[in-house]
C-alpha cells in the first residue's frame, strides 16, 4: 500500500531515530515516559522505542479510533489514562505538528509531566488540524485512517483504468483522493469544509490531485468548479448522500459531469441496519431499493450494490445486513 509521498515533509527515518535516541538516552534516573502520538512518526521510530523499552511506559493518542491498537509491545491508550500512570515525561512523537501538540499537552496537563520534543521548531509545525466530530476521518497519514474507509477507495480503484479522471465528491481530509492518485488516477477533490481542504492540501498533496472548496449538492457551484476538469471517467462519493439536503440534485449533476460509459461509486449507511437517531449529522438513511431508484432516475444503468462492513465487501446475493452499502452505476 503506497503511503509515503504525502509525508515527504517529514524528517528522514535516520534523523528521527537519531533524535529519539538522544532524547531517550538523556532520560536518566526519573520516572518513565509515555509516547504521545500513535501515527506514522511513532512507527518510524518504533525500533528506537523498543531499544529503550525499559523507559517507555506506554503510547497514547487523541484519536479514539487508535485506542486499543497494538504498536510494537504497547497498546495505544487514551490521554486520560495517563493520569493513572507513574510517568514523568510525555514524548511528542511528531515532526509535522510538534509545536501544536506540545502546546496542547502543556495546557492539558500543566506541570504534571515533563514535555519532551525531538526537533527544533520550524515551519512544518504550523500544520492544520481537524476537529474530531465523529463524521470525518482526521488521520494525517493512511495508517491513521480506519481500514473500512480505505477499503472503499481501493474497491473503486480496482474498477478504474490507469490515468482515469476522477471526481472525489466530499473528499473530506483527502486520504481517499490520495489513494486514487497513488493508484494512477487524476483526481479532482471537492469538500464543503475549508478546514478539510486545507488539511488535505497539507497532508495528502499529490501532483495528480487538485483540491477545491465547494458544495457538491449545488449543481451550479460544482459544475463551475469542475468545468476545466470534465468530463470525468468516474465520480466517487462515499458516506456523503445521507448528509445532503438535495441528494437527487447531486446524482443528476454527477451524471452530467461523467462521460458516456462513466461510472459512479458511492456508499450509504444501510437503513435496515443503522438507526438515523444515532447519526446527528445525517438527514436520511436509504434502503437499497430507494437508492437504486434514485440512481436509475438520474440516468444510471447497470447498477450493482454490495454489502460492506470493515474489510469485507460482499455482493448483493451474499447479505443485505451489513452496516453500509456500496453502489456502482454506469452512465447511459
Amino acid at each position: 500500500m503506497p503511503a509515503t509521498s504525502h509525508i515527504a515533509r517529514s524528517v528522514e527515518r535516520s534523523i528521527a531515530l537519531e533524535r529519539t535516541r538522544a532524547v531517550l538516552s538523556d532520560w536518566r534516573g526519573r520516572n518513565g515516559i509515555v509516547v504521545f502520538g500513535a501515527g506514522a512518526h511513532t512507527h518510524k521510530i518504533l525500533h528506537e522505542l523498543e531499544v529503550h523499552a525499559d523507559k517507555i511506559i506506554g503510547i497514547t493518542d487523541d484519536s479514539p479510533q487508535l485506542w486499543g491498537r497494538r504498536i510494537g509491545q504497547w497498546t495505544v491508550c487514551s490521554p486520560e489514562d495517563l493520569l493513572d500512570t507513574p510517568a514523568g515525561g510525555l514524548l511528542v512523537s511528531s515532526d509535522t505538528q510538534q509545536s501544536t501538540l506540545e502546546g496542547r499537552l502543556r495546557t492539558r496537563f500543566g506541570d504534571r509531566f515533563a514535555i519532551l520534543t525531538l526537533y527544533p521548531p520550524n515551519e512544518r509545525d504550523r500544520a492544520p488540524l481537524l476537529a474530531e466530530t465523529g463524521e470525518r476521518q482526521t488521520g494525517r497519514c493512511l495508517e491513521e485512517i480506519e481500514i473500512g474507509h480505505r477499503v472503499r477507495y481501493f474497491w473503486a480503484l480496482q474498477h478504474l483504468r490507469n490515468g482515469a479522471n476522477v471526481l472525489d465528491a466530499a473528499c473530506g481530509n483527502g486520504y481517499g483522493s490520495f489513494i486514487l492518485a497513488e493508484g494512477g488516477s487524476r483526481v479532482f477533490g471537492v469538500d464543503i469544509s475549508e478546514d478539510a481542504i486545507r488539511f488535505a492540501r497539507h497532508y495528502y498533496d499529490n501532483k495528480t490531485i487538485a483540491f477545491h472548496h465547494g458544495a457538491i449538492d449545488d449543481d451550479s457551484t460544482l459544475c463551475k468548479l469542475a468545468k476545466d476538469a470534465v468530463p470525468f471517467d468516474a465520480v466517487v462519493s462515499f458516506e456523503t448522500i445521507e448528509h445532503l439536503k438535495h441528494p437527487e440534485m447531486f446524482l443528476d449533476t454527477a451524471q452530467e459531469l461523467l462521460r458516456p460509459g462513466g461510472a459512479i461509486f458511492c456508499s450509504t449507511p444501510n437503513a435496515c441496519v443503522m438507526s438515523l437517531e444515532d447519526a446527528h449529522f445525517h438527514r436520511h438513511h436509504f434502503e437499497v431499493d430507494e437508492m437504486l431508484e434514485m440512481l436509475s432516475a438520474s440516468g444510471f444503468t447497470s447498477v450493482n450494490w454490495f454489502g460492506h462492513e470493515g474489510m469485507q465487501i460482499l455482493n448483493a446475493r451474499s447479505t443485505p445486513r451489513q452496516r453500509y452499502v456500496l453502489y456502482q452505476g454506469m452512465k447511459r
